[in-house]
């Protein structure tokens, strides 16, 4: 007779979060203690469905919470109720456990045992509400992507915002970085409560570009075929009324400067995205402007890509896994490292400083290769095993797993000796 698992509750709202999930519940599914119990809140649900498609995910729970122009104050009204109300039915009735939490008690009542633990990734509202209701009911709740920190409360808005709230409600922080690491202990968080254990969105990345799916867009044939290729991403809440058409006019004078290159935008669905960007785009001869893409094929496009422009979060840290520079249309990014690795080029949203950086990596070659060649700090590939591996030693089912990255910062040693970090002593 098999052994019973731990039940916990994996909560994805958008389309980032389901990508970055998504490498823990295929590694949870080799699990012998915990069964992950995957709940959609269906703020984004076609898009959400999509990325678990690819490797025959179906959520076990849809909240179905989208409505037409909903609010950040809605959305998290109707997540915290949603949520509440699962809680409810998976306990038989009682919204809230009595007593102190016990990770191993909650396998004794089976299929329907209530959960062990909410796991949650990110700063989305989805993420945040989800994280609020389980806290509320007593249920333990575990941060993936934890400590990410722009320490600018309304850039970006909402989510620098939700992952703050979601420090304060976590019992175990899942920190990519040493960086984030150090922004949690800074705001008091034990060390002993936080897990390096690199981006899964690096595992979800090489995992999805060696699918090579098929181009869903006549237009997209031969664009990975060697020519210089530009991709572009532009949706963030504080670009709206004016960021996004600076980042267009930026690339608009790109294209122009070099009509031999491609550049493809997959558009994101808010038609305020469109509104800013297609009439500046539109009369470029070499701008394709798509339909969203499909994870995996917008993953084969980044790994093609000469270059990327973007205001993205997550594409900070998937451009240099496949070997793709990155230029942050951002006035803050809570990706440090990436800067001071030399894989991120920060340039806000004037369209001159776009232009200057773009054609500068463009025009030469050995600028783009310094960055091609840096060191990718934010993952290797193996982070959804290293967490998993977490999860199974707080049920007392192994050993502790080794943490990404080194223990120490070479870089923090020899600045504080008196070295600078790039010679070393002499």
């Amino acid at each position: 007779m098999a052994k019973p698992q731990t039940p916990c509750l994996i909560v994805v709202g958008t389309r980032p979060e389901a990508i970055k999930v998504l490498p823990v519940i295929l590694a949870l599914r080799d699990s012998e203690s915990i069964r992950p119990v995957v709940v959609s809140t269906g703020q984004h649900e076609d898009l959400v469905n999509d990325v678990f498609r690819l490797a025959g995910v179906e959520p076990d729970v849809d909240l179905a919470v989208a409505r037409p122009e909903q609010t950040l104050n809605g959305v998290t009204y109707r997540v915290v109720r949603a949520i509440e109300d699962l809680l409810k039915e998976l306990r038989g009735g009682v919204a809230e456990r009595r007593g102190r939490p016990r990770l191993q008690g909650a396998v004794e009542g089976g299929e329907g045992a209530f959960p062990g633990f909410t796991l949650v990734h990110g700063d989305t509202t989805s993420a945040m509400a989800a994280g609020l209701a389980s806290a509320n009911a007593r249920l333990p709740v575990f941060h993936l992507e934890a400590g990410l920190r722009s320490n600018n409360m309304l850039m970006p808005f909402p989510e620098e915002l939700n992952r703050r709230v979601l420090t304060t409600l976590s019992s175990f922080h899942i920190a990519p970085t040493l960086d984030n690491k150090e922004s949690l202990i800074r705001e008091g968080i034990s060390g002993e409560l936080i897990f390096v254990s690199g981006n899964t969105g690096i595992d979800a990345l090489q995992w999805a570009a060696n699918l090579q799916a098929p181009w869903p867009d006549a237009r997209l044939e031969g664009v990975d075929d060697g020519r210089p290729l530009l991709v572009v991403t532009a949706h963030r809440r504080e670009n709206w009324g004016g960021g996004l058409a600076g980042i267009a006019e930026g690339v608009a004078r790109v294209c122009r400067a070099r009509p031999d290159l491609t550049a493809v935008l997959p558009l994101h669905p808010n038609p305020r995205v469109a509104h800013e960007m297609r009439p500046i785009l539109d009369p470029l001869p070499n701008v394709i402007i798509t339909e969203p893409l499909d994870y995996a094929v917008f993953a084969r496009l980044l790994k093609a890509a000469t270059l990327a422009i973007s205001d993205s979060g997550g594409i900070q840290e998937e451009g240099p896994s496949v070997g793709t520079p990155v230029l942050v249309c951002r006035d803050v990014t809570e990706r440090h490292e990436g800067l001071r690795a030399g894989t991120l080029r920060l340039v806000g949203t004037d369209p001159q400083a776009i232009e200057q950086n773009a054609l500068e990596l463009l025009d030469h070659p050995e600028e783009r290769a310094r960055m091609v060649d840096a060191v990718n700090p934010f993952g290797d590939g193996h982070a959804a095993e290293r967490i998993v591996a977490a999860f199974e030693h707080l049920l007392g089912e192994g050993p502790a797993p080794e943490q990404f990255g080194p223990s120490f910062s070479r870089r923090e040693v020899l600045e504080f000796a008196g070295y600078g970090a790039e010679q070393g002593p002499r």
